[in-house]
């Protein structure tokens, strides 16, 4: 049996940061300290922030810290962050991971595990983000499926790339109690009692107890205990050790098997309704994204002379992971961490635009002719202006749309093949998790819903939205823009789309993946199956589409798709909910996440919609040309492309690495390759692989 002393940090939760990282400094303080006097390991919950965070305070124990690291008695990365995989971009991700074990190993060794304790469910292609990186391990917890009944398996990407993944299947916490057990036989019946309860899901003759909680130091008497419990334990061979050295045993024979995203409560909290917690934290967290990875890094990269801004788009990538920290990101945390979040986001877009502003106008002064330059930031034609490219007008094109006129019949609202309702339902649940007032309750349509032109109106008591529908010249979806003014708490409200077709699952998107769903997910005793889901961008189901700026929960019955609009409730955490009847952190009051006062929404639906051209239609859904002006002078054409991406790969990101042009891409169908070419080279990808290219001419 390996236990492993280790830490959960939240670097942010039911306290703020400035809180938790005052028991930070104390934590390790006491860890260096303890190390230095020959405590054997302790594992700092798989991320370089926590560590950045103490030396930020303590900049003179930095010698301390990397002395026991390189030693073995301490753990560092590979991530910054404990990110939550479904509302943070692939890219994200991958920054993630390569900024983490950069600094691990800058400041000694980096822990090559893919260490995700505590995520609400893993993204299907996590096995092939970390096998990229030279990862072969993973650990996790949440979202393992039922079917999965050993403490190893291999876990499988899309692609094939395959991880051995350790399941805690009792939690990062199993042996946190086993602090309180002074006697030796005490200690030796615990340790005993906490194999019994793993052994029936060990897949060799070794278990992991990790040996920790949630903010917790050190238990400085934990090695003499143990050693003194060791007789009493004849027919086990317990030690502490590192994670690294649990993993590193060869693999257990006939392992089983799973390939994609893992999203099944049967025996952990999934807490599913994070992702319409402070829904519009979702949707900034989507622009701030796309903002840095679609036009800051592509431009800085690609635009002649521009010199790359490392230092800006490295502290835009840090505020990005700090928020994206699972606690963060989800918005289940103190109203003030929210607030802390949203500075943290306004300081992304500020540094995303200053990005941007720069580099289009060192790309207009570079062009011959005078008038309003127009940026591309897709990789295929739009509007007339090239893929990644531009053209100049003499003036603005005026936006040209064709007239969009919904009527109103027996509670839907209908308009160019497209038809959905609105209803609204009390919500007795908390940040994580839905829950119904009454298991019988059905949602209430407004009282009032009228069609004026363009717009619809809805309202119920203490509850109005308007909405402008539209539709752009040329573009297949319709676009539903507007606004819900909230006077109450304690409800749901979802925009419910009729479906064409009878629907038994759903298409999604999310991190490099366009994900296959069913209608209701694996639950268990600790939380009821939930029909909620999160998608990254967009959603298929019965032959109509739904797009969004970044991720938003949905629900597909039959004949409807339900988007949840807003989620208003007012406690991180109830004690019991019919839906989930254990908690799943404090009860602590968060009147903000009662989402009072106003709150801007935008969602496009297109009718008779396949699986062909959904990322498209996204990007001219999500990703708008850029304009400047154009002085005239220059050298480069009226029109052009700043790098020649064509085919049916997905574009991620443009950016530059050591002074190289860096190019990554994806395929998202699963059963065929992707072809085209970046500046006239060729490429392909295999099924849903996500693949990285260096230019030569960077």
């Amino acid at each position: 049996m390996t236990l492993v002393p280790h830490t959960h940090w939240d670097r942010e939760w039911y306290e703020p940061f400035d809180v938790f990282r005052e028991r930070l400094i104390a934590m390790m303080d006491t860890l260096l300290d303890l190390g230095a006097s020959g405590f054997p390991h302790f594992h700092l919950d798989g991320q370089t922030a926590m560590v950045d965070d103490y030396l930020d305070a303590r900049p003179e124990r930095e010698p301390d810290l990397r002395r026991l690291a390189a030693d073995g008695r301490l753990s560092l990365g590979p991530w910054v962050t404990q990110v939550d995989e479904f509302l943070t971009s692939g890219e994200t991700h991958i920054r993630n991971l390569e900024m983490g074990l950069a600094r691990a190993r800058e400041l000694a060794v980096a822990t090559e595990i893919g260490y995700l304790p505590d995520q609400f469910g893993h993204v299907g292609q996590m096995p092939q983000i970390l096998r990229e990186a030279g990862i072969e391990r993973a650990v996790v917890w949440r979202g393992v499926p039922r079917s999965i009944d050993r403490t190893a398996f291999r876990w499988e990407a899309p692609d094939g790339s395959p991880v051995v993944a350790e399941y805690l299947a009792f939690g990062y916490f199993l042996g946190h109690d086993i602090g309180r057990f002074e006697d030796p036989a005490a200690l030796a019946n615990a340790i005993r009692s906490k194999l019994e309860e793993v052994r029936p899901f060990l897949a060799a003759d070794r278990a992991l107890i990790m040996v920790g909680a949630d903010h917790a130091g050190p238990d400085a008497a934990l090695p003499d205990r143990l050693a003194a419990a060791e007789p009493l334990l004849p027919d086990a061979s317990v030690g502490i050790a590192s994670l690294q050295e649990h993993v590193d045993a060869p693999d257990p024979p006939a392992l089983p098997v799973w390939r994609g995203e893992l999203r099944s409560s049967a025996r952990a909290h999934l807490l599913p309704n994070v992702y319409s917690a402070r829904a519009s934290q979702k949707r900034e967290r989507g622009r701030a994204e796309t903002l840095i990875e679609r036009y800051a890094e592509p431009l800085a990269a690609l635009v002649p002379g521009f010199a790359w801004p490392a230092d800006r788009l490295e502290r835009a990538w840090t505020l990005l992971l700090w928020n994206g920290a699972h606690d963060s990101v989800c918005g289940c945390s103190h109203d003030r961490v929210a607030a802390d979040v949203d500075e943290r986001n306004a300081e992304v877009r500020d540094l995303g635009e200053a990005v941007v502003a720069e580099a289009l106008a060192s790309l207009a002064t570079n062009v011959e002719t005078a008038g309003v330059l127009r940026f591309n930031p897709s990789p295929f034609e739009r509007e007339g202006v090239p893929g990644l490219g531009w053209r100049v007008e003499p003036s603005l094109p005026p936006t040209r749309e064709e007239p969009v006129r919904p009527t109103v019949a027996e509670g839907w609202v209908e308009a160019d093949g497209i038809a959905f309702r609105l209803l609204d339902e009390p919500d007795v649940g908390d940040l994580y998790n839905f829950c119904p007032a009454d298991p019988a309750q059905a949602p209430s349509p407004p009282r009032r819903l009228e069609a004026d032109g363009a717009w619809v109106l809805a309202a119920w008591d203490g509850l109005e939205l308007a909405l402008r529908m539209s539709r752009r010249a040329g573009e297949p979806f319709v676009r539903l823009e507007g606004e819900v003014r909230n006077e109450r708490p304690d409800h749901r409200l979802r925009l419910h789309i009729r479906l064409a077709d009878e629907a038994s699952g759903s298409l999604a998107g999310s991190p490099f993946e366009l994900v296959e769903r069913g209608l209701v997910s694996e639950g268990g005793d600790l939380e009821a199956p939930s029909p909620t889901w999160p998608a990254r961008h967009l959603v298929l189901a019965g032959g109509v589409a739904a797009f969004h700026e970044g991720v938003f929960e949905y629900e597909v019955s039959p004949n409807e798709l339900a988007i949840t609009l807003l989620r208003c409730v007012g406690t991180i955490s109830r004690p019991s909910l019919s839906t989930r009847p254990w908690p799943a952190g404090p009860d602590v009051a968060t009147p903000q996440a009662q989402m009072l006062g106003a709150a801007s929404f935008a969602v496009a639906l297109r009718p008779a919609a396949t699986a062909d051209g959904l990322l498209r239609d996204r990007e001219r859904f999500a990703l708008p040309l850029r304009t400047v002006p154009a002085p005239g002078g220059g050298t480069l054409p009226g029109t052009g492309t700043l790098l020649e991406v064509s085919g049916d790969a997905e574009l991620s990101s443009v950016r530059r690495v050591q002074g190289r042009v860096e190019v990554r891409l994806w395929n998202p169908w699963k059963d065929h390759p992707a072809r085209g070419s970046i500046g006239g080279r060729k490429v392909e990808l295999a099924p849903a692989r996500i693949e990285t290219l260096r230019l030569e001419d960077g």
